[in-house]
């Protein structure tokens, strides 16, 4: 993705140090998250668990825990009214969510998809398709679709897109890259990803579709944003959470020139009302997160664009700093920016958070116990209603600071949360 706004807020080298006699002043930890399923789900969970209980259930963390689920989907304890047993293929996919009526939906429908390895073909915009124009998305619940045998047992072999499937919940599948076209009320959740994740609008408006643990755990050298959130001409998309996400950053090779955000909302239509709850995005080399900016022809021009809900943004010189060092045959990065675009102006949101590295300048509209290690937000980065802080001692945060609010997602992580 090249479409940058040129005008960028850098971060010297001073600001970015600190004296020693800072670290220990870092700000509390808005909520001290649990890392342990069984520490938000209990004893209590059992087959009678509603979609509303679980959603109740989640614990506030920094990237997944195994509790981040959407409300409108019954989780794996519940008890289906249906359950079908499907081949590993795209066909028997689209023909058990065809095959079922709103009244069965409204009861829980899970199918379940044998152990195998999906094909896909391609990811692009003009790409083939693997599943279209299924579901309906006017029943009170969500369709689940799942491995049978649980996590790491149903993998997207090749890049894939999925086009106007509605009402789906599309769980523990993992992929390479992934691209959710025009669709509305589909959820992608508790999945790993080796390459990029994306929900894109390209006729009409999406509302509703929603990331929850969705994990790129992997730092690489590569041109591509892993994230991205986008609607194309006469399009909109809005109304999306994605909640509990991880991401490492992608680092530009050597003699490149290409510019790399970690979760870029872009495009020629209307994009906004995107929240980042519970998350943790390390920076790739241009930013964290690229707002871009509102569209004049955007029927909801003053309503939110982002809203920041207890979550990390770090540049990329924070993330070589904390986790991921420099890799072989990268460039190593000048800027030290985690936000970059303006969003708009007293329509961004920030609650919780922390911000390691320095923001576009912007207005925003509400700020809430939010922290940055960028010097001039307090100035730049105004709010109607309370403040960025700024803690020079962010700005040396070591690896275990960290560590002990996100782990890294390793295999054996996912596993022991996601089984």
């Amino acid at each position: 993705m090249q479409h940058r706004i040129s005008r960028r807020t850098l971060i010297t080298a001073a600001a970015l140090i600190a004296p020693a006699a800072l670290l220990p002043n870092l700000p509390p930890d808005p909520a001290a998250p649990l890392f342990k399923r069984d520490a938000a789900r209990g004893a209590s969970a059992g087959a009678g668990t509603t979609a509303a209980a679980a959603a109740s259930s989640t614990v506030r963390s920094y990237g997944p825990n195994g509790t981040h689920w959407p409300a409108d989907t019954p989780g794996f304890d519940a008890s289906f009214g249906k359950v079908i047993d499907v081949a590993c293929t795209w066909d028997a996919i689209g023909k058990a969510i065809g095959s079922v009526t709103d009244a069965q939906i409204a009861s829980g429908v899970h199918i379940r998809v044998a152990p195998g390895t999906l094909p896909g073909f391609g990811s692009s915009s003009g790409s083939k398709p693997a599943l279209q124009g299924v579901g309906r998305g006017t029943a009170a619940k969500n369709i689940l679709v799942s491995p049978k045998n649980g996590w790491g047992t149903v993998t997207i072999g090749d890049d894939v897109r999925i086009r106007a499937v509605k009402g789906v919940t599309f769980a523990r599948i993992n992929g390479r890259s992934i691209l959710l076209t025009d669709s509305s009320g589909t959820n992608w959740a508790q999945s790993k990803v080796t390459v990029n994740f994306r929900m894109t609008a390209s006729s009409g408006i999406v509302r509703d579709c929603n990331a929850y643990e969705v994990v790129m755990p992997d730092a690489k050298v590569d041109i591509s944003d892993p994230f991205g959130y986008a609607a194309g001409s006469n399009s909109m998309i809005t109304d999306s959470v994605w909640e509990g996400c991880y991401c490492a950053p992608v680092f530009r090779p050597a003699g490149a020139s290409d510019h790399i955000d970690t979760l870029q909302m872009y495009g020629n239509g209307a994009y906004r009302g995107l929240t980042i709850r519970d998350s943790l995005l390390f920076g790739s080399l241009n930013s964290a997160l690229q707002l871009g900016g509102p569209k004049p022809e955007d029927p909801e021009l003053g309503t939110t664009f982002l809203e920041l809900d207890h979550s990390i943004l770090t540049a990329q010189v924070i993330a070589m700093q904390v986790r991921y060092p420099l890799p072989s045959g990268a460039y190593a990065p000048t800027l030290g920016q985690a936000i970059n675009g303006s969003g708009e102006s007293n329509q961004l949101f920030a609650k919780d958070s922390y911000v390691f590295g320095s923001m576009y300048t912007t207005k925003w509209g509400t700020v809430e116990n939010s922290f940055t290690a960028y010097n001039k937000a307090p100035a730049n980065n105004p709010a109607v209603s309370g403040k960025w802080v700024y803690d020079a001692a962010m700005a040396t945060v070591s690896a275990s600071w960290f560590d002990a609010r996100s782990p890294e997602p390793t295999d054996d992580y996912l596993a022991s949360i996601w089984s």
